[in-house]
């Protein structure tokens, strides 16, 4: 018994000096009109879609890691992106081997360090990019 004990503290010791990384990425609403983002994967249990109203934010993904230090925003499931109108209209449509401003492209995220470890992402939808 004495034996398990010890294993579990020193268990607890090692795990707890793992660094924890947290990410939480949100999509902003510029626009004055209300989106529907619809995140197509080819899996239907990934498929997403978000709703926003003028000038809002929402959270499109969070998540965190034992281990590692550092996170940022994934699209490797989703096929395309697909930006609607609440008729259903479709203002813009973005894929991975899209050149110039696209939500794929980290680079055109706004990212921020706010504490140690903690990375908050953020891609602007403006209205220059559904007309």
């Amino acid at each position: 018994m004495k034996n398990i004990i010890k294993v579990i503290l020193f268990s607890l010791v090692i795990i707890s000096c793992d660094p924890v990384a947290d990410m939480e990425a949100n999509i902003k609403n510029l626009t004055d009109t209300s989106l529907n983002i619809d995140f197509v994967s080819s899996d239907v249990n990934l498929r997403k879609i978000l709703t926003i109203a003028p000038n809002e934010v929402v959270l499109f993904q969070e998540g965190f890691d034992i281990g590692n230090t550092y996170l940022e925003p994934y699209f490797d499931e989703y096929d395309s992106i697909v930006i609607r109108n609440f008729g259903q209209q479709i203002l813009k449509v973005y894929k991975p081997e899209i050149t110039g401003r696209n939500i794929y492209d980290l680079s055109n995220w706004i990212a921020r360090e706010p504490s140690k470890r903690f990375f908050i992402y953020e891609f602007e939808i403006k209205n220059s990019d559904i007309q």
